[in-house]
């Protein structure tokens, strides 16, 4: 089984083509190792074909770096031999032709090799009509130097740029459907993911572990995730925002605890980036001013690839990725136990530092 592999962005790194195309060929026999599908690929004139023993639709299909794949017939670059094969199908309704000549030195245009053969599938198909705008079937000819390749289908792929292309990042995962939506869309632009949760229940860390399933199909390599007990990491703190009659300040102290952990994890791993699923002004901790104190003394980058989107964009986004399903299976109150009555919306670094000296003798 043949599939022609088409990509987008690649298409526009220059030198660094070759390096970008020989890291979505290891994904994608990464994909298939992990199902135990015997294949190879090849690289082709921008091209990617992928020969494998039976169709691999629904893994090409969540790997990111590729724009669209057709499954093909392949056959050798010469007008006759094209020819032949293009009257051999059969067409029972309307149709197009579309030639793609990556070959430039193919002896006919594109234009001219369409309708040649879209004359063959007339003559030998009576019932048959050209519409090139409301077509039943397009038939497409990707001409190569040596090869060419004969497909009728078209299936789109997800996009992006190639997983590891981009360094490694950790992502803060929960049970919700904005941090998993938020890591998808990093592993989108090439980047590679390990996850972090702060544990609060048996019931959302169940969810936890089937968002990391979820990103993993569309990661050619396993994610790893690390648990770190909530309680512990900012139980002692939240007991002394509550004595010194501080607790608005829960939210902002918990968030910055959870970005000081990333942060250490990331070192660990040899990752750059911080990814959370925050958007703007959503809740309290992600308010402008407080999402400036919170960050003030994390020293790495903090994507927040959803901080322009909206609730309903979001929703959209989880579903067609699946992490609404997760999210629905469970709709009861997922409430952080330390979540005080009226967080604070505002804050500046400078009364942040007041209340770690209040509370802890010191900043920081």
């Amino acid at each position: 089984m043949l599939t022609l592999v088409r990509y987008s962005e690649i298409g526009t790194k220059g030198d660094n083509r070759n390096y970008f195309e020989e890291l979505l060929s290891r994904n994608i026999m990464a994909k298939l190792n992990e199902s135990s599908i015997r294949g190879n690929v090849i690289r082709e004139e921008s091209r990617l074909i992928v020969d494998s023993e039976e169709r691999v639709d629904h893994l090409l299909s969540k790997v990111f770096g590729i724009a669209s794949f057709s499954v093909v017939e392949k056959v050798n670059s010469t007008i006759p031999e094209i020819e032949t094969r293009i009257s051999q199908i059969g067409v029972n309704g309307k149709f197009r032709i579309t030639v793609n000549r990556r070959d430039k030195n193919f002896p006919m245009t594109s234009q001219d090799f369409s309708a040649r053969l879209g004359e063959l599938i007339l003559d030998s198909n009576p019932e048959a009509k050209v519409d090139l705008f409301n077509y039943d079937k397009n038939i497409g000819v990707d001409i190569g130097s040596k090869f060419s390749y004969i497909y009728d289908e078209t299936v789109q792929g997800v996009g992006g740029m190639p997983v590891r292309s981009q360094g490694k990042g950790v992502a803060l995962i929960s049970a919700g459907i904005d941090s998993p939506v938020a890591a998808y869309m990093m592993l989108k632009r090439g980047m590679e993911l390990n996850l972090i949760h702060y544990f609060q229940s048996s019931r959302t860390l169940e969810k936890v572990f089937r968002n990391k399933e979820l990103l993993e199909q569309y990661s050619p390599y396993p994610i790893e995730i690390k648990i770190m007990d909530h309680r512990k990491m900012i139980g002692k703190t939240v007991m002394e925002l509550r004595k010194t009659k501080e607790a608005r300040w829960t939210c902002l102290f918990c968030k910055r605890e959870m970005y000081k952990e990333g942060e250490n994890y990331a070192r660990e791993i040899g990752g750059k980036a911080i990814i959370t699923g925050e958007d703007l002004g959503q809740v309290a901790s992600q308010t402008l001013d407080n999402l400036n104190t919170i960050e003030e003394k994390i020293n790495m980058p903090i994507f927040r690839p959803l901080i322009g989107f909206d609730k309903i964009e979001i929703e959209r986004l989880s579903e067609k990725i699946g992490a609404f399903d997760i999210f629905l299976s469970d709709t009861s109150s997922c409430d952080c136990y330390f979540l005080p009555p009226r967080p604070r919306t505002h804050s500046s670094p400078e009364e942040m530092h007041e209340v770690e000296l209040k509370i802890l003798g010191r900043s920081g």
